[in-house]
Parts: structure tokens; C-alpha cells; sequence
């Protein structure tokens, strides 16, 4: 049962993190001229966001949501959010590189 948690923890976190991407990808605007830096600006975002993901995602987990109980109780909750932190950062990998070809002409296509 507590794993549960762990892994509804990932997955709401990188839902949160694209969400988070795309506004920030959205507020960066657009720059003319022959070299612009405002794409480059939102794949850096997007990366740092990235590696922000997992690392919210397992203090989150760790600190705020671990359970109260045996040993046995808190290895299988640390196991799950392990594997649940994995599982977040992959989706949000495999999200945003969905959404960056879908919008591939908009903002959001610059991430990758």
C-alpha cells in the first residue's frame, strides 16, 4: 500500500515539472534576428527542470511521505521510491519529447 504512494508521488511530480516546462517555455519570448538565443533558452530550462525532477522527487518522498513502521514496512517504501523516481524522470523525458514534436513549430518544439 505504501508503495502506491511512491509511485502516485512520481507520477503527479513529473506531470507538475511538464506542466512547469511549458509555462516557463511559454514566458520566454521570442527573439528576432538571424541568431537567436530564445530557443536555446527554453531547451536549458527544460533540462534543468529535468534535473530538478528527480531530486524533488526523492526528498519529497523521503522526508515528507515515508511511512511510519517496521523495517520491512520502510525498505519496501524505499525500494518503490527508487524505482518510482526512475519511472518519474523517464516520463517526463518521454513527455517532453511527445510534446516537443506535437508542437514542434511552437515554443515547446525547441526542447529537443
Amino acid at each position: 500500500m505504501q508503495s502506491t504512494t511512491a509511485y502516485i508521488l512520481s507520477l503527479v511530480i513529473a506531470f507538475v515539472f511538464i506542466l512547469f516546462a511549458a509555462l516557463s517555455a511559454n514566458a520566454i519570448k521570442y527573439q528576432g534576428g538571424s541568431n537567436p538565443s530564445d530557443p536555446r533558452k527554453r531547451k536549458i530550462w527544460f533540462w534543468v527542470l529535468a534535473i530538478i525532477n528527480p531530486i524533488l522527487n526523492f526528498l519529497l518522498g523521503y522526508f515528507v511521505f515515508k511511512p511510519d513502521g517496521n523495517a520491512m514496512v520502510i525498505e519496501d517504501y524505499k525500494t518503490a521510491l527508487f524505482i518510482g523516481t526512475g519511472i518519474g524522470f523517464i516520463l517526463y523525458i518521454i513527455i517532453g519529447f511527445v510534446l516537443s514534436k506535437i508542437f514542434k513549430n511552437g515554443k515547446i518544439g525547441n526542447w529537443f
